[in-house]
């Protein structure tokens, strides 16, 4: 109130020859300033500690910390000596209730990460290729301050792995290595507190295909985070939640977020559905297609996609395929797809187009290699008939150019039939 009334001292003052709609404008700002001073941080607190090898135990500590903090969904504080010791108690099973008290301690957890053994492999082939792995052995615990209860033990074993070339020497190579294993290793101590750790919030309002939800950054949400609708069952005495569907935050304010759905749960949204974090769950929708078909010069093909799309229709990924039939020949191409793929219904439109590389195999030549570049133009069309499972049937051009070698290029049109798996 000593807050608000200081305030009104100062309206008063800078609205005193100033009209009254002056007075209401600078009101609702300083209301809004104070609202976003005081709203209640209602993140978990974490207090880390590490231990083992000194150098390597310091850098899984501090990219830890780095990337809690860029995420913005746990508080950090700092350690003590004290703090520690007493962390290794606990761990050895023994325990002073009249000494120290996590308690008393400003933090809700406490994360224990130990780099229990670390090694350097170097490794060479018979071509005389080098590169080197990296392997870390790191124990982590997960320490209730409030009860000194150890919630989680997990034993996560990471690996690195880096190739020397003319352009990278045997160093640079040892410590990318060692890098990317730390990587790793951090990746997965921030995966394991995320599944701990589930954000839940209730659904406000639901406008075209954007979700308003009572939580924002006071609970640790960010841009990015990955939802499911959970709906709330109850069976006598005992509560049971059901997941469904795929939602994506798009924007944060302190006490609220709008999320986008990117997948309809399968049960109908009501007053009993909330929305859950899902740390499993990714922004890419993953596609594998196995198809087969013709291709009007006489020839048959086999093709293998790789390809994820963002559910607003860009797809992207990589492919390969060959052509056999009329000659002894067999053609194969590699390339990368770009296509537009969007859903209505169980109705999934695509166009796209092929850019690759294709190579004949044929004993019978005097060139080493034979070789193309292609683009290939095509449509298509998916029926899904379930969320992971479709059919689909594309057509369009192959248009070759011969780069080297006697290849003899592919121009003609194709039709494919074949299954989409999606992930």
């Amino acid at each position: 109130m000593q807050i608000l009334k200081r305030y009104d001292i100062m309206i008063l003052e800078l609205n005193s020859g100033g009209g009254i709609m002056k007075k209401r404008i600078f009101v609702f700002i300083l209301l809004i300033f104070a609202l976003s001073i005081f709203a209640e941080d209602s993140r978990k607190t974490l207090l880390i500690y590490s231990k083992g090898y000194s150098t390597l135990s310091n850098k899984v500590e501090h990219r830890l910390k780095e990337r809690l903090l860029e995420m913005g969904k746990y508080r950090l504080v700092e350690r003590d000596l004290n703090v520690l010791n007493e962390v290794e108690r606990v761990l050895s099973g023994v325990t002073n209730k009249k000494g120290f008290e996590f308690k008393h301690l400003a933090a809700d957890y406490i994360v224990y990460v130990e780099v229990i053994d670390a090694e350097s492999r170097r490794k060479e082939d018979d071509e005389g290729n080098v590169w080197y792995e990296y392997e870390i052995e790191g124990a982590y615990r997960l320490i209730d301050v409030e009860t000194s209860q150890i919630l989680e033990i997990k034993t996560i074993n990471a690996f690195g792995s880096y190739n020397v070339t003319k352009f990278v020497s045997e160093d640079e190579a040892r410590e990318n290595a060692k890098e990317q294993a730390i990587d790793y290793l951090v990746s997965s101590l921030v995966y394991r507190m995320n599944k701990l750790f589930l954000i839940s919030a209730n659904i406000i309002n639901i406008e075209n295909n954007m979700v308003l939800i009572e939580a924002g950054r006071n609970v640790g949400i960010y841009k990015g985070m990955m939802f499911s609708f959970a709906k709330i069952y109850k069976v006598n005495d005992d509560v049971y939640r059901k997941k469904d569907g795929k939602l994506i935050v798009r924007e944060v304010s302190m006490k609220s977020a709008i999320l986008e759905i990117l997948v309809e749960p399968k049960f109908k949204v009501d007053d009993n559905v909330r929305v859950i974090e899902n740390p499993d769950l990714s922004p890419i929708r993953g596609h594998i297609t196995l198809s087969g078909g013709y291709v009007f010069d006489g020839n048959y093909l086999g093709r293998i996609d790789f390809i994820g799309d963002n559910y607003k229709g860009f797809g992207f990924g990589t492919y390969f395929d060959f052509i056999f039939g009329n000659d002894k020949a067999i053609n194969f191409s590699a390339g990368i797809t770009f296509s537009y793929m969007k859903n209505f219904g169980r109705i999934m439109p695509q166009a796209g187009v092929d850019l690759y590389m294709s190579s004949k195999f044929n004993s019978d030549t005097e060139y080493a290699t034979n070789m193309a570049l292609g683009v290939s133009p095509n449509v298509g069309i998916e029926l899904l008939i379930t969320d992971n499972f479709a059919i689909t049937v594309n057509g369009g051009y192959r248009f070759e150019t011969t780069v080297e070698g006697n290849y003899e290029e592919i121009n003609a049109p194709f039709v494919r039939f074949g299954i989409d798996i999606l992930f």
